[in-house]
């Protein structure tokens, strides 16, 4: 059954679909763009790049940003969040046991289905994969690495539009055989402007509200209880916009809501403010993707003069892209 059809029963049954709910189903059902199996996603020729697909020197720079706190690490445990096709992590291998570093478990936090089966042939036995947190088994003697490349985009968000005073949820329905936005009115309200009273909203005003971003940075405390290092890189904003973020892509092209349900990836901005407070005891730390290249990619590299590499650099750094490298941001904190 294809993904339009099951937005259209649902609708049929419940006169609406929440945005969250929709982006969920379109992304992760099994059905889903994450899902079917007869389409390369994340690549060149796939649907979007990443920046571990681009070069391993993305990879190389989080693991010198880990080595930076972490410098003669004994036992290393890494965890990626949302893998996908595995790139990052057998750069992080690479990188850690060119330095002689000792990797004690390698595990995988994969909901697709399809990017599990990748994940499975393409390590082997040697790593963990699981769909939950919950899974995690870390060692006392371990330093827990985790790690994230535009994970957090993909968790879908409910949306609401604040008008005289409350918050109605933004919903989807049909109409005439034409899909159109509707807004209802939520019993979340009073909570979501005791949750974000320090904004001041304004009739218009966008918040974009994730359950579902909250009960995984809940998972991810619950397991901060030895050494550990996160870093988390995704496209963002440090303060709440305030603004639709929702971005629709299907073959490296822009796609507009409603114009195609099938083969598209959608996504939020991530708020990285939200991370930030969720682990404030950590001290986070907040900077662009260009800032993280500059800081931690590994010396030998910024030395180069090899045209390959200097261009690979400027690509993640987002100067080709719009200077997208000032979109993306990084967030990292630790405990020894």
């Amino acid at each position: 059954m294809s993904i339009q059809t099951k937005v259209d029963q649902i609708i049929k049954n419940l006169g609406s679909i929440s945005i969250q709910d929709f982006i969920e189903i379109s992304n992760f059902d099994s059905e889903g763009f994450y899902n079917v199996e007869n389409d390369d996603k994340i690549s060149i020729k796939g649907h979007f790049i990443t920046s571990p697909e681009i070069t391993p020197l993305f990879g190389y720079t989080v693991c010198n940003q880990f080595l930076e706190k972490f410098p003669n690490p004994k036992k290393v445990h890494l965890l990626e969040l949302g893998p996908g096709n595995g790139t990052l992590t057998q750069d992080v291998i690479n990188f850690l046991r060119s330095h002689h570093i000792s990797i004690s478990q390698i595990t995988l936090i994969e909901k697709s289905i399809y990017f599990q089966k990748k994940l499975a042939a393409k390590f082997s036995n040697k790593v963990n994969i699981y769909e939950s947190l919950s899974q995690i088994d870390q060692k006392n003697d371990e330093i827990l690495f985790i790690y994230s490349n535009e994970f957090f985009d993909a968790i879908g968000s409910k949306q609401f539009i604040y008008k005289k005073g409350a918050f109605y949820e933004i919903a989807i329905t049909k109409d005439q055989n034409l899909y159109k936005l509707i807004y209802q009115h939520s019993l979340l309200s009073d909570f979501l402007k005791e949750y974000y009273c320090s904004y001041d909203f304004k009739d218009g005003d966008i918040l974009e509200h994730s359950n579902l971003m909250i009960n995984i940075l809940e998972e991810i405390k619950i397991n901060l209880n030895g050494s550990f290092f996160f870093s988390a890189t995704d496209y963002g904003y440090k303060k709440i916009s305030k603004k639709n973020s929702l971005r629709l892509i299907s073959n490296h092209e822009k796609v507009n809501f409603f114009e195609q349900f099938e083969n598209v990836d959608y996504s939020f901005g991530v708020n990285f403010e939200l991370i930030n407070n969720f682990f404030i005891n950590f001290k986070p730390i907040i900077s662009t993707q260009k800032d993280l290249i500059n800081n931690y990619l590994p010396r030998q590299f910024q030395n180069t003069n090899n045209e390959e590499t200097l261009k690979a650099i400027e690509l993640i750094k987002g100067k080709e892209f719009d200077d997208m490298g000032g979109s993306f941001y990084n967030i990292s904190f630790y405990k020894k």
